[in-house]
């Protein structure tokens, strides 16, 4: 298939679908990340469509779960099981936030969604992220300061990553900061980013904060990454919609509490 056609096919799938994510289209085409990128970019930039964290969605909608009511626990119909898993882990993880609680959230769909929470709950929030998509969330709501680190603008992740964002970030303490994971090994311990500069913010943020929580929907410990910024013991617990007894088992032994999120119900 020739480059054009692919990209073809790419929009077709976002207009049927409303989403595709760049590990779908990998798989589904048999070619690079660095290809799928490419296809998106300029599908972006021709205003086919928008590019989010970790794929992209039709042009009209900020996200493929955007219709959806913040509190609505009926999950949309076109929500695969990854969305679902996500969904449920941003509920769970809202209920670990107290009113004045200053938080961090980085780099990671699951906190797009603890964002949109956030912002519509009662709780008052100061909230620091390197995620745009969650600075667009929590604007205009008066219960929420937030803040932006600023650093270098990632395309991709549609975030702020590498050095100056460590820095920007090194003097800031938190409550509570909620991590995103591009995989998860349970048999060896480790917590694995995109990348060094994503890795390095996400460890930055671990150290900086009074208690931290790995947000991690089902789908993560079937994926790794390509560098590992944290064990699973450096968390305080991990969040999570997995049922698969081995997994749970394991983290049981490394004595990290795992803090079951509920998916809504189909």
């Amino acid at each position: 298939m020739l480059p054009h056609e692919r990209r073809d096919d790419i929009l077709h799938l976002i207009e049927q679908d409303g989403h595709v994510e760049v590990n779908d289209l990998v798989r589904r085409y048999d070619v690079s990340v660095d290809s799928i990128r490419k296809d998106l970019q300029r599908l972006s930039k021709e205003g086919r469509c928008r590019r989010v964290y970790g794929g992209a969605v039709r042009i009209e909608r900020s996200s493929f779960v955007d219709e959806r009511p913040y509190f609505l626990d009926a999950p949309a119909p076109e929500q695969d099981d990854d969305a679902l898993g996500r969904l449920a882990v941003a509920q769970r993880a809202y209920v670990e936030i107290d009113d004045g609680d200053t938080v961090f959230l980085d780099v990671s769909r699951t906190n797009v969604l603890l964002a949109r929470l956030i912002a519509n709950g009662g709780k008052r929030v100061v909230l620091t992220t390197n995620m745009i998509d969650v600075l667009r969330e929590v604007s205009d709501h008066a219960n929420v300061t937030a803040l932006g680190t600023g650093g270098y603008l990632n395309d991709d992740l549609n975030g702020f990553i590498g050095s100056a964002t460590v820095s920007l970030i090194e003097p800031l303490l938190f409550n509570k900061a909620f991590v995103g994971a591009s995989g998860i090994d349970v048999d060896r311990c480790s917590v694995m980013a995109h990348s060094f500069d994503d890795g390095a913010v996400k460890s930055r943020v671990v150290q900086n904060a009074s208690y931290k929580f790995l947000m991690a929907n089902a789908g993560k410990f079937e994926r790794g990454g390509m560098y590992r910024f944290a064990s699973i013991t450096d968390f305080s617990a991990i969040i999570t919609d997995t049922r698969d007894p081995s997994i749970l088992e394991k983290l049981q032994r490394y004595g990290i509490p795992a803090l079951q999120a509920t998916r809504p119900e189909t």
